[in-house]
């Protein structure tokens, strides 16, 4: 007996005897699921409790990231200090749910090899059976002990066992497997083609196992997620992905593996309803609870964004009084003069009234020192929501400073008054430096 047969022997053990009390391998399989979830209840019962905490823990968690900020060492050593002072487990919420994809792997192993983990055959003993009943184990693609089993009946069963017993193994463990379920014959792996070979009730009813999964398991999602509602968006949406990726599997399970697979996955769905109608009234106080606080949870979030918001428009209205009546303002310039030309950089008169750029090389001005230079920047307006918010906690809004507007008769400059002042008085005399 190797490793895995040992680990599988309480599946093959309670399968086994279900087949043997019930001669239904099909039967065996649906009491063989509700013993499984029957067992697993109190830790799905957990789980479901550990999910309430993690739910409850999120804004404890935003405030420990706060306060950490970027040290992510702290963050985890008090996240997992937080876990252990608050009795909470990460994965409790989500493990329970993956309970019947773990029990899914060596039930799998049992249907595959029945010969070998329910009926303690060895390799040896198997090839004696399969060469007693004619049939070429070698050449079957991975399920030939599950073929062989099924060829098996009362009439030949002594015989075969006569034949695994010059192996030299035990062969009191060796039974007839009833595969029919139905009218279904359950050793068989479910086609899309279900129409080759004939239409009959076995290729259809095959074919509508792995739908009949797949809704199933869908509906079975959209229970739980209506028992398990607290109002959190990230659970909602965990939830959601769950809902098309169940049925995915489903479909896989029942296309492409044998039919006692997709048999013990509609019985895990159709059990996973009521287990979640029954884990939701017992845990209703508890989810009222957990609503509520959340529900606090997020007021209390709101209310802090807000006074954050506030504190944000006192300081900026704060600013903006401070720079009240330091409007810039504008130097008057000469009437009818123009500095356009002769400006250079910040110099407004660098190259003189009458500069004249065609005359001498323009040399590029470079400021020396920009950042002392740069104007300091304006405060914006405040926005009606920060005026709001200032109004209501009766703080006076400051009225926005109007920059000084210098006169227009001061800062007029055409083209004509430059000329009148800067017009040579002669023909013959050089214009004014």
């Amino acid at each position: 007996m190797d490793f895995w047969q040992i680990i599988m022997t309480p599946f093959s053990w309670l399968l086994k005897i279900l087949c043997q009390v019930f001669n239904n391998y099909g039967v065996a399989l649906i009491l063989f699921t509700l013993i499984v979830k029957i067992i697993l209840f109190p830790l799905s019962l957990k789980g479901k409790k550990s999910m309430i905490k993690m739910n409850l823990a999120s804004a404890d968690l935003k405030e420990i990231q706060k306060r950490c900020g970027n040290d992510r060492e702290r963050y985890n050593q008090e996240v997992q200090k937080y876990y252990s002072d608050n009795n909470i487990s990460p994965m409790g919420g989500c493990g329970w749910s993956m309970i019947p994809l773990l029990i899914l792997m060596p039930l799998y192993a049992i249907i595959r090899r029945p010969m070998k983990y329910m009926m303690r055959l060895n390799d040896a003993g198997v090839t004696k059976v399969a060469e007693h009943l004619g049939f070429d184990i070698a050449t079957s693609k991975g399920y030939g002990e599950l073929t062989l089993a099924s060829m098996m009946n009362a009439g030949n069963l002594e015989s075969a066992k006569t034949a695994a017993a010059t192996a030299g193994v035990a062969v009191g463990s060796m039974f007839v497997i009833n595969f029919n379920f139905l009218g279904l014959d359950l050793s068989q792996i479910p086609t899309l083609k279900f129409w080759q070979g004939g239409l009959s009730w076995n290729s259809i009813g095959l074919f509508l196992l792995p739908i009949i999964s797949a809704a199933l398991s869908l509906v079975s999602m959209i229970v739980s997620q209506k028992t398990n509602q607290m109002g959190d968006e990230s659970v909602a949406n965990s939830n959601k992905s769950m809902m098309l990726i169940s049925p995915l599997i489903s479909l896989w399970i029942g296309f492409t593996l044998p039919a006692g697979l997709c048999i013990y996955w509609i019985a895990n769905s159709a059990l996973m309803m009521v287990q979640e109608v029954i884990c939701g009234r017992m845990l209703k106080k508890d989810y009222e609870k957990a609503r509520i606080a959340m529900a606090e949870q997020a007021k209390r979030a709101k209310e802090e964004e807000k006074e954050r918001r506030r504190q944000a428009a006192e300081r900026k209205a704060a600013a903006i009084a401070a720079n009240k009546g330091k409007a810039k303002k504008t130097q008057p310039k000469e009437k009818g003069v123009d500095a356009s030309a002769s400006r250079e950089g910040l110099r407004a008169y660098a190259r003189g009234h009458a500069y004249d750029p065609n005359r001498y090389a323009v040399t590029p001005y470079h400021d020396p020192n920009p950042s002392a230079n740069k104007p300091a920047p304006e405060e914006e307006p405040l926005t009606e929501e920060e005026k709001a918010l200032l109004a209501e906690a009766g703080v006076d809004i400051p009225e926005t400073p109007v920059e000084a507007e210098t006169p227009v008769e001061e800062t007029a400059q055409t083209e004509e008054g430059f000329e009148e002042a800067f017009a040579p008085e002669s023909e013959d005399e050089e214009p004014k430096e």
